[in-house]
């Protein structure tokens, strides 16, 4: 089966989602595994933590300037987990091939068609 989306439909959707998976972090005091895949996606990110102590979402981006030798300098980005998901609204990339990882995310919540091809108009 094959799923068709344009990317207006994408964005759209994906911030509905986007506040679905704060929401349910908020109940649950933790990260799905599509919301830690999404904010790893759309930054980059080489971890990605839930911090109970602070209730925010601490995000570990490797610094493209670093010189450290052989491993890489990690920045630790913290946001809070107050609802808000302006800065994740302001994550999400409009290239074809987000576009397909963001389609395959909404797939993935449907209940029908989840292992749908996903092609982007």
């Amino acid at each position: 089966m094959t799923t068709y989306y344009n990317q207006s439909e994408i964005l759209l959707t994906m911030r509905v989602l986007m506040k679905e998976y704060l929401k349910e972090s908020l109940r649950s005091k933790e990260l799905s595994e599509d919301f830690t895949e999404l904010i790893k996606h759309n930054f980059l990110a080489k971890f990605v933590y839930y911090n109970p102590m602070e209730n925010a979402i601490e995000i570990g981006v490797e610094d493209p300037n670093s010189k450290t030798g052989s491993y890489p300098e990690i920045n630790i980005i913290s946001y809070p987990l107050d609802g808000k998901t302006s800065w994740l609204d302001g994550s999400l990339k409009k290239n074809k091939n987000d576009m397909a990882f963001y389609g395959r995310l909404l797939n993935k919540n449907k209940l029908l068609f989840k292992d749908a091809e996903v092609i982007v108009l």
